[in-house]
């Protein structure tokens, strides 16, 4: 059996974690031994003989730091994937995320800490942490300020890679640019400039723990999967000069684009609800599952695309076997689908008359793969959908918004057009 806690030249294994929780790296002050008392590290521990990494590392932590983890993958570092610790052994960094509790300091620690992008420098590493430390802070997931309605920022420039069609793509560690997903592409990507240079698209991308960089329809992982790095991928020309990683820059979203766009997400959003209520006239049984205003949640239920455009959104519904024999008496709505546009359009002229706030919902996560939620004070409310794009800061914003339907093969579509005030 070949043994677990040596390498194959025979130095010691300690494992360490670069432990990710919202978009922070965790970072444990040590109290002993005396030589290192007061020095921060990547918190872990010796593997035992016959021990798997993985799970010693999980043991550590639990013991150390009363927390259970997963890992969920490395930082690689330059022997054969270990960091070097001393002349006997070797620093094995593993990625984990954080499953249960919260760090207490114990015994060996007396102080944790979540440490952000930036902030790297303001504790003092052991010295055999430092290099592995600034890898796994490089690794975070890119901070996000769209969902906070930002359309300016700066962010420090950590690669630059082509991508092809004479294009390239910049990573920050943050900006307020919004990307498209690729996993629900509903809305585009911002447009606007970085460091002066012309964005000329934005997109989500993923970082293996090789140091590949994967964007757009070549992820090929949900969003928020925890074994690869998400970040935002500015896309510029080639041609042009692209600052250095290492350097900050400002970022800067167009704000008519932005504008239009939001607009007609949180257009398609309130289309969606109004949908509800003028459908749930048509249900024959109890709807599998209602929204946040206690209405049948077709647009949920039978949604399989959606498309923002500036001041305009299409949406296409499937209302297959499945949905029919849950109740939905799809034939009668199309029957009916100029009465219930007439009640769409009514419900829709209320509430952006009275208007009422519109925010996104983060819960405290600033990166780009954290679950979001856009929520709205409306009648009856308040409204609340999954969604990771950018909306308006008021419904009145909006101004006039008309929905109209038509039959498909699958089911039917509805297309969004809003009249700005």
């Amino acid at each position: 059996m070949i043994p677990t806690h040596v390498t194959a030249d025979g130095r010691r294994v300690v494992v360490a974690a670069a432990l990710v929780h919202r978009g922070r790296l965790l970072g444990a002050r040590r109290t002993r031994p005396v030589s290192v008392a007061g020095r921060w590290e990547l918190p872990g521990g010796k593997v035992e003989p016959g021990e798997d990494p993985h799970h010693a590392l999980v043991r550590e932590l639990r013991e150390e730091l009363s927390i259970d983890v997963e890992v969920v993958g490395g930082v690689p570092g330059p022997l054969e994937g270990d960091w070097p610790l001393s002349e006997d052994a070797v620093l094995r960094v593993l990625r984990a995320r954080l499953v249960r509790g919260e760090p207490a300091a114990g015994i060996a620690h007396d102080e944790t800490r979540w440490l952000g992008p930036r902030e790297g420098d303001a504790v003092t590493w052991l010295d055999a942490d430092v290099a592995p430390a600034r890898t796994a802070l490089a690794r975070l997931d890119t901070w996000v300020d769209f969902p906070a309605r930002a359309l300016s920022g700066q962010g420090v420039v950590l690669r630059v890679a082509p991508l092809g069609d004479g294009r390239r793509g910049v990573v920050v560690d943050r900006t307020p640019f919004h990307p498209l997903d690729p996993g629900w592409p509903d809305q585009p990507g911002d447009l606007g400039s970085l460091a002066g240079i012309p964005v000329l698209d934005c997109l989500t991308g993923t970082v293996d723990d090789h140091g590949e960089l994967a964007v757009g329809a070549g992820v090929g992982a949900r969003r928020g999967d925890a074994s690869r790095t998400w970040v935002v991928v500015h896309v510029v020309d080639a041609a042009g000069d692209v600052p250095r990683p290492g350097s900050t820059v400002d970022l800067e979203v167009d704000p008519g684009t932005r504008l239009r766009l939001s607009r007609a997400h949180s257009a398609c959003h309130l289309a969606a609800l109004a949908l509800n209520e003028a459908t749930a006239r048509f249900w024959r049984k109890e709807p599998p599952r209602r929204d946040s205003r206690g209405r049948p949640f077709l647009d949920q239920l039978a949604i399989v695309d959606s498309q923002v455009r500036p001041d305009a959104a299409y949406d296409a519904y499937r209302v297959g076997r499945t949905l029919r024999k849950a109740g939905f008496d799809l034939e009668s709505f199309l029957a009916e689908a100029g009465p219930a546009e007439e009640e769409v359009a009514t419900l829709l002229d209320a509430w952006t008359g009275r208007g009422g706030p519109s925010r996104v919902e983060v819960s405290g996560d600033p990166t780009l793969g954290a679950r979001r939620t856009w929520v709205a004070e409306v009648p009856g409310g308040p409204a609340s959908i999954p969604c990771g794009g950018t909306h308006v800061a008021d419904l009145a914003e909006i101004g006039r918004i008309r929905v109209s339907y038509r039959p498909t093969d699958e089911g039917f579509a509805a297309s969004t057009t809003v009249t700005p005030p």
